[in-house]
């Protein structure tokens, strides 16, 4: 992590992403001093799975949506963006590695977290959700509070997705 005082990215906190070729494969510039894009990241494709490099893809994977909601959850990969795409390199590492996921998308981010539990469904990836509410994300919970969550996550399958997907609506 870094930070850059001018330039195109002055005022931001610079976190890069390792690639298992132990290179940086991408970063995320977020602002620290108030601009009106929080984010201004590099102009290249983001199908890459950030910090690849310390994905543990034998161990219990947490799915958030930004880089300090990963920092938080420990072996967690940010999205990145609005959807997980059936061709993208983080799916196609959880089918193969099998890896059972945790999903913890933002509160204000329902449809695209419901898009995001089909699309593991479909792929037949064993998936908790873990309740959010009451906080902006996971970067702004309490760790031992994420901890007791995701150990309270409820499981998702095809069966009892549709009967949770309608009680959320209520």
């Amino acid at each position: 992590m870094g930070f850059c005082y001018d330039g195109v990215y002055g005022g931001r906190i610079i976190v890069l992403s390792f690639g298992t070729s132990c290179y940086p494969n991408y970063f995320i510039a977020r602002s620290y001093v108030g601009h009106n894009m929080k984010y201004k990241n590099p102009r290249s494709s983001k199908n890459v799975v950030f910090n690849d490099l310390f994905t543990n893809w034998n161990d219990d994977l947490v799915i958030v949506e930004g880089v300090f909601d990963a920092i938080n959850a420990g072996n967690a990969v940010p999205i990145l963006g609005s959807t997980l795409r059936t061709d993208s390199d983080l799916l196609r590492k959880i089918v193969r590695n099998d890896t059972p996921c945790y999903i913890a998308l933002d509160p204000d981010a329902a449809d695209k977290e419901r898009r995001i539990i089909q699309t593991l469904l479909r792929y037949d990836v064993e998936l908790y959700k873990i309740d959010v509410t009451g906080y902006e994300d996971i970067g702004a919970m309490p760790r031992e509070i994420f901890q007791e969550r995701k150990a309270k996550a409820t499981f998702i399958d095809r069966d009892n997705y549709l009967l949770l997907d309608l009680l959320s609506a209520v």
